[in-house]
């Protein structure tokens, strides 16, 4: 029997040799992953690291901060100033006084500074400066030292992931430096107040007329609330304002920061509200508000405005002066009021005489086309004074320029003829209730007359109109008619509607600031620095964009020039001949109480905006006429020289077509190379007409009764109104026939008066007598024919004969059979006869 001794010993060998491979394989994956697990993590230390660098990267010192608000010079305690373009003439002051603000130091224990830390960042003092919630929303700042970071270290950077990052990092660094005493105390001195009252003490001073160290616990309250919302502060929204006081107020009852019998007797207390003194006004409160509104929406602009820096303007100091001063002397002599002493009295032209107006307005821009600067603006000035903010207006009709701007890119002209009559039952009316019968499209333009522009909208149609006028950064509404086009109750701002037509002073191209949107904007502001002169933003440097052509612009730009176009509604001379090559037009509502006179020259364009009642357009023209004056006398203009691709060609007036002899007005008009007229003026025509009777002259007329009158063609629509005006029209009846009795030597006796015929027509007469020296058969059309077909001539004498055989196949109608005799004392004789040929 066999041992079983050896197998056992095998199996034993066999399961210890299978057990190492089992751990050696089980030490490999271990040691594996642990590979794999520490070059992972030192991946992710080396991202880390990476990331952190990133965020860190040029990350500004927190040492800035307690820099910028020491108390004795810190620069954010400096007000913010606004100058003009030298900046040696200061503006406006971003500040209740034009002086350093007060440092405040604050007692954390204060009513203020418990409102503000229980109202705006609950957890100061168990948080590390930073939470990560609202990290989705870069704009959202949750701390108090997120929101000092925000706005003093990162405010040139735009809002993103990145700058949230950062944001909280320098939070952590600032609360871990400096403590959350001093983070409240930084920020209470930098909260904006309402009215650029920054800081605690600005706005107590303000509002109160106290030190911040004073405050009640309802006058605490009050400043808390007016820091949420600064516009709604205790001047401007009195009753607004302590409305959210008391809301905040009965908020606290339901925390544990004052007792509850403390904040009810706030609640009862009355806080008096500081009287402001009258003080030195800024220069122009109008540009302030068009530079701030361009300014806040660029990065920084609270750290723009909260102090230590200086605005640099594109105002000309003189000019702005001067134009102010101009604004309220014409509103003060429209409502017969006291004037002020103004150096451009003498410019402004004399007031129709009985004018008054009981509460006007106006108001005035004045830009340069070539770089899209506004270098003067007046707010609405009323008998009150100048307000905060420039007109918005309806613009009315200055929307018809672009109207005939859409005809010219399609064929039209400014010599193009339209008819100025009545027509459609609910067609527009021309503003001074006339018809002017035919007309070019250049006085149509530079007259405003809405018929023509009428009749122009229809035939280009409402998207084309559109599609014209929207480039210009101008966005009326989609309708199908020029009365809704032009009579909507949509306003638009002075500096956009002085950019529109700046475009065409600066031949189709427009310059500016793409401050809004895409389109470019006039801009107010040069630049902004610190007032170490430190750069924070340049504009300075304009953006050009191609809007219209060239040779479009200089079409609206000849007719709104021409000083003899715009005579017939503004007389002779009238306030817009200045002597300088400028373009300028009037413009209302279809009120009348909205008036806008517009001009510009190749540096200067000038926006008048007149309201308060109907204002004629010589007044508001006038107030433009004394601005545009002053505003080119550093300012060159050249005028448009004509440009490539634009054609001058004499032409009838008013048709626009080639000119006959029967054209009475010969004008020299442009056009677009391609579209120059082509046909003879159809719209004059002579006639020959018997002078005794009216009638049109015939052959049987004797000729020494025939005279030529020219005529104008009037259409069908138009004939009802030249009648009405005793405009002549050419006769439609010609003059009676009376034929003329045969004698010796000239008759026609075949075929007869008014015989229809047909075929080869054998002609039967006389052609001799005394002095015979030749005859001549001939054949016309209609009564009086304009050209004559020969049928036989001859030098013998014909008695009762044969005179010619007319071939009259092919021919048909009212045809008038002329026998001319010559004689030898060179007396002609005529006879004639009339037939009718029936036609092949």
């Amino acid at each position: 029997m066999l041992s079983i001794l050896p197998v056992i010993r095998q199996r034993r060998e066999r399961r210890l040799r299978e057990r190492a491979v089992a751990d050696q394989r089980t030490q490999r994956t271990v040691l594996g992953g642990g590979l794999v697990f520490s070059a992972l993590l030192g991946l992710l230390i080396i991202l880390g690291a990476f990331a952190y660098a990133s965020l860190a990267a040029d990350l500004p010192s927190i040492e800035i901060v307690p820099a910028l608000l020491d108390p004795q010079n810190g620069l954010l305690l400096q007000p913010t100033k606004l100058y003009d373009r030298t900046g040696q003439h200061v503006l406006d002051v971003l500040a209740p006084q034009d002086s350093p603000r007060t440092y405040l130091r604050l007692d954390p224990q204060s009513p203020l500074a418990r409102i503000t830390v229980a109202l705006e960042d609950p957890g100061l003092y168990q948080h590390d400066g930073f939470t990560w919630q609202g990290l989705e929303d870069p704009r959202d700042h949750p701390t108090l030292a997120q929101r000092l970071a925000a706005d003093l270290l990162l405010w040139k950077e735009p809002p993103s992931l990145r700058r949230a990052l950062r944001e909280r990092l320098l939070a952590w660094q600032l609360t871990q430096a400096y403590g959350p005493d001093q983070i409240l105390e930084w920020h209470i001195n930098t909260a904006n107040y309402g009215r650029f009252a920054f800081g605690a003490q600005a706005a107590s001073q303000l509002y109160l007329g106290k030190p911040a160290t004073d405050l009640t616990l309802a006058e605490a309250a009050l400043l808390a609330s007016t820091a949420q919302a600064p516009a709604i502060n205790p001047l401007d929204a009195p009753q607004a304002a302590q409305q959210r006081q008391a809301e905040l107020l009965a908020w606290l009852e339901i925390t544990d920061v004052f007792p509850l019998e403390d904040l009810q007797q706030a609640g009862q207390a009355e806080v008096e509200i500081r009287q402001i003194p009258p003080g030195l006004p800024p220069v122009s409160q109008a540009v302030t508000s068009l530079a701030l509104l361009q300014l806040e929406n660029t990065p920084g602009y609270q750290r723009f405005i909260m102090g230590g820096g200086k605005i640099l303007t594109t105002i000309d100091f003189s000019l702005q002066q001067e134009a102010q001063c101009a604004v309220r002397l014409q509103v003060t002599r429209l409502a017969a009021a006291i004037e002020p002493d103004c150096s451009l009295s003498a410019s402004l032209p004399p007031l129709p005489s009985n004018l008054f107006i009981d509460a006007p307005a106006a108001s005035a821009l004045v830009m340069d086309p070539r770089n899209g600067q506004v270098v003067a603006l007046v707010g609405e000035t009323r008998l009150s004074g100048e307000a905060a903010y420039m007109a918005i207006g309806r613009p009315g009709t200055l929307l018809t320029s672009f109207i005939y701007l859409a005809g010219f890119t399609r064929g039209l002209s400014p010599a193009s003829l339209a008819w100025d009559v009545p027509g459609e039952q609910n067609a527009i009316e021309n503003l001074d209730g006339k018809y002017h019968g035919p007309i070019r499209l250049r006085l149509a333009l530079a007259n405003d007359y809405l018929l023509p522009a009428g009749q122009v909208f229809n035939e280009m149609g409402s998207a084309a109109v559109l599609q014209t006028i929207r480039p210009f950064g101008l966005e009326p509404p989609a309708v199908t008619d020029i009365t809704s086009y032009l009579d909507s109750q949509q306003r638009v701002s002075m500096p956009m509607i002085a950019s529109a037509y700046s475009i065409f002073a600066a031949n189709g191209v427009q310059a500016g600031l793409p401050i809004y949107n895409e389109t470019l904007s006039a801009s107010v502001v040069l630049s902004v620095s610190s007032i170490d002169n430190q750069p924070w933003l340049d504009w300075s440097t304009p953006q050009t964009r191609q809007v219209t052509s060239p040779q479009l612009a200089y079409l609206i730009n000849n007719v709104l020039g021409d000083e003899s176009a715009r005579w017939p509604s503004l007389g002779n001379p009238n306030p817009f001949e200045i002597g300088l090559p400028v373009a300028a037009r009037t413009a209302q509502s279809l009120d009348g109480q909205d008036n806008w006179a517009i001009g510009y020259s190749t540096s200067r364009t000038v926006l008048v905006w007149m309201g308060g009642g109907q204002i004629p357009p010589r007044v508001t023209a006038g107030l433009w006429s004394a601005l545009m004056q002053t505003a080119s006398r550093t300012a060159t203009a050249s005028g448009w020289p004509l440009p490539p691709g634009v054609t001058r060609l004499n032409v009838c007036d008013p048709s626009g077509q080639l000119a006959t002899e029967a054209c009475p007005n010969v004008v020299s008009e442009i056009f677009l190379n391609g579209y120059e007229p082509t046909q003879a003026d159809t719209l004059y025509q002579q006639y020959s007409i018997n002078r005794e009777t009216g009638l049109l002259a015939t052959v049987f007329t004797p000729p020494n009764l025939v005279e030529t009158r020219t005529f104008i063609n009037f259409p069908p629509e138009a004939l009802e109104w030249a009648v009405a005006n005793n405009l002549q029209t050419p006769p439609t009846a010609y003059d009676t026939i009376q034929p003329a009795p045969a004698r010796p030597g000239l008759a026609l006796f075949a075929p007869g008066m008014f015989e229809s015929v047909s075929g080869p027509v054998t002609v039967l007469g006389s052609a001799g007598g005394e002095g015979f020296v030749s005859y001549r058969l001939q054949a016309g059309q209609g009564l009086n024919p304009d050209s004559w077909i020969l049928i036989s001539d001859g030098s013998a004498p014909v008695e009762n004969g044969i005179l010619g055989i007319w071939d009259t196949n092919g021919l048909g109608g009212l045809y008038t059979i002329q026998l001319v005799v010559i004689r030898n004392d060179q007396r002609v004789e005529t006879t004639a006869v009339q037939v009718t040929l029936s036609g092949p």
